[in-house]
């Protein structure tokens, strides 16, 4: 997909970007790019250094939500729709033929 672009498409794709953004925030977002790079290897090195440490036992009660109350919805009167008379067959009405 990306096999085709060559060194000319991608100066004019960063000349584009240059244009649009301005040198200050493209600089701007190369420094911050390699100061989070720079932490990010600072952490994983602390982290290799360190040995793992279980986390303290705190002797504190632990939280219980209060007891929720189930919702009951209104009580409603069933009342049935209002029955036809049977009616006669071929009283105008077309046959259901499905």
């Amino acid at each position: 997909m990306f096999g085709s672009l060559g060194a000319p498409e991608l100066l004019i794709i960063g000349a584009i970007i240059l244009l649009l953004f301005g040198v200050g925030k493209v600089s701007g977002l190369g420094r911050e790019l390699g100061s989070s790079i720079k932490e990010f290897r600072r952490a994983v090195k602390d982290e290799d250094e360190k040995p793992p440490q279980a986390p303290p036992v705190q002797q504190s009660q632990q939280y219980t939500p209060p007891p929720q109350q189930q919702y009951v919805p209104p009580q409603q009167q069933y009342t049935p729709p209002p029955q036809q008379p049977p009616s006669q067959q071929g009283e105008g009405k077309n046959p259901n033929i499905f």
